[in-house]
């Protein structure tokens, strides 16, 4: 068993531990996205060149300590995105490879979609970016059905498929759900009594009447992100056959 194939199992664990505790009470520890940000910067300074490694490995504890350090806000949280991005961007340029810029790019995203609403769950933004730390190429378990294609694989990488994956399975699961508790009158939403609402894992967004709500339905999003990692992980992109 390869050393990669070892830690993408390490970290299927931490996703499979992170996605029970979502589906249980929708909070979960942010122990879990240190661990895997922490076998990230690990790995970066283990298997590459030792400045660029390194190099990296700061860009990531940039970005941890924004996300994880309480003390880090406001123009300080700035400030440590701007070191962190710089970093990266150094690391790239040192090593003449890509990947560190491609890192950079999907956690920017990331953030920028919990920062606009896009993205409501902080877990879940967390997941997506140290989950990038590692996964910023594909790698070859020897499973792969859609073989990535350079350069286009820069764009379509693993996060992104991972990404789509779990956005496609949770708007799946919410039309399912809302379908199902509107009588089949509903994709987005349904109406409950207002005691349901506030003992179910539900968005409120409207109110009816004195007695009834309009909700939608509060989506463990890390357990499709898991499911989207694995399928990326060992099978590919499936978009890579379009090409």
């Amino acid at each position: 068993m390869t050393v990669p194939l070892i830690i993408f199992i390490a970290v299927t664990a931490v996703m499979i531990s992170a996605s029970y505790w979502d589906v249980r009470s929708r909070e979960v520890s942010d122990a879990h996205w240190m661990a895997i940000g922490v076998i990230g910067m690990a790995v970066s300074v283990l298997t590459e060149d030792l400045l660029p490694g390194i190099l990296s490995a700061g860009g990531f504890l940039m970005f941890m300590l924004f996300m994880f350090s309480e003390k880090v806000q406001g123009k300080v949280s700035l400030a440590v995105i701007a070191l962190g991005s710089l970093l990266l961007i150094l690391s790239s340029a040192v090593s003449e490879e890509p990947y560190p810029l491609v890192t950079l790019a999907m956690v920017l995203l990331f953030i920028t979609m919990y920062i606009t609403g896009a993205m409501k769950g902080g877990a879940d933004v967390k997941a997506l970016a140290v989950l990038s730390f590692l996964f910023c190429e594909y790698p070859d378990y020897g499973f792969l059905i859609w073989e990535p294609i350079y350069p286009q694989s820069l764009v379509f990488n693993p996060m992104f498929s991972v990404l789509l994956i779990a956005m496609i399975l949770s708007i799946v699961y919410a039309i399912v759900h809302n379908l199902r508790r509107s009588g089949g009158t509903r994709i987005s939403s349904y109406v409950t009594t207002r005691s349901e609402a506030e003992s179910s894992f539900v968005w409120k967004l409207e109110d009816i009447d004195d007695e009834n709500v309009r909700v939608t339905p509060m989506i463990p999003f890390l357990v499709p992100t898991t499911v989207g990692l694995v399928f990326t992980m060992v099978l590919g992109c499936p978009l890579f056959a379009l090409i």
